[in-house]
């Protein structure tokens, strides 16, 4: 899994800055710089209040952490062409 990927991805596609997601939620841009860098891991309330200030429920912020890697091989293709549709439909209005 990758949280601070998924996290950074995210808040691209819902064109939020970086400075905007720290300040909605109650973290410094540098704590925020170091989770999407994968210098720091997120706590649950973290992770909770940053679902939050980008309006997505934390189950979106898992799947989008999901990685091939945790998947077992035979499914690493169907989640490939998969994954992307269901990440945009997720985020669409």
């Amino acid at each position: 899994m990758d949280i601070g990927n998924a996290i950074k991805s995210i808040r691209s596609e819902l064109k939020l800055s970086r400075t905007e997601t720290a300040k909605r939620s109650n973290l410094s841009v540098t704590a925020l710089y170091n989770i999407e860098n994968g210098l720091s891991f997120p706590s649950k309330e973290t992770i909770d209040r940053l679902c939050n200030a980008m309006g997505i429920p934390v189950a979106y912020l898992l799947f989008y952490s999901i990685t091939p890697a945790d998947l077992p091989e035979a499914k690493r293709e169907s989640f490939h062409y998969l994954s992307s549709t269901f990440k945009s439909f997720l985020l669409s209005p």
